[in-house]
């Protein structure tokens, strides 16, 4: 992986590591979005980090599920917004603190639980196919590692 720089300090985006990550990102993400849209169902990946979050754990501030999925509170605020108005959630001011707002599933996005998991499954089995699980296992460790470099305080 070093070798996305040449002797003369050249880069060559074709062999760095973050052009691959990111290319793996945008079509995984163009698939997830291709593969739920065939259940009828329009949600961003960050809606989906949302619902599984929520899938774990429902009635958690939205200061939380942002923490839990990466985002700042304002952004989280706009995705649970959008989430709110196609009927996936909904906020409840919290019985305990007037300023938070607690989410919670509604109907509908604990009935996608079933049919998006599965279909994330499939995506997931067929992202990986022919890929050896010790393979698999030693490229989270290095993306681990490889993020503690850039966040050594998480």
């Amino acid at each position: 992986m070093r070798d996305q720089f040449t002797a003369e300090g050249a880069i060559v985006l074709d062999n760095a590591f973050g052009y691959w990550v990111a290319r793996v990102y945008l079509a995984s993400r163009a698939e997830m979005y291709r593969r739920f849209r065939a259940h009828g169902v329009e949600i961003t990946p960050e809606q989906w980090m949302v619902l599984v979050r929520l899938w774990e754990q429902e009635g958690v501030t939205q200061t939380h599920l942002a923490g839990r999925t990466f985002r700042d509170v304002p952004t989280m605020s706009r995705i649970l917004a959008l989430m709110e108005r196609d009927g996936l959630v909904a906020r409840r001011e919290d019985p305990t603190d007037r300023r938070a707002r607690l989410v919670y599933l509604t109907a509908r996005g604990r009935h996608l639980q079933k049919a998006l998991s599965s279909e994330a499954r499939a995506m997931v089995g067929e992202l990986l196919s022919g890929i050896p699980e010790d393979d698999l296992l030693v490229t989270r460790r290095t993306l681990q590692r490889i993020l503690a470099n850039i966040e050594p305080e998480r």
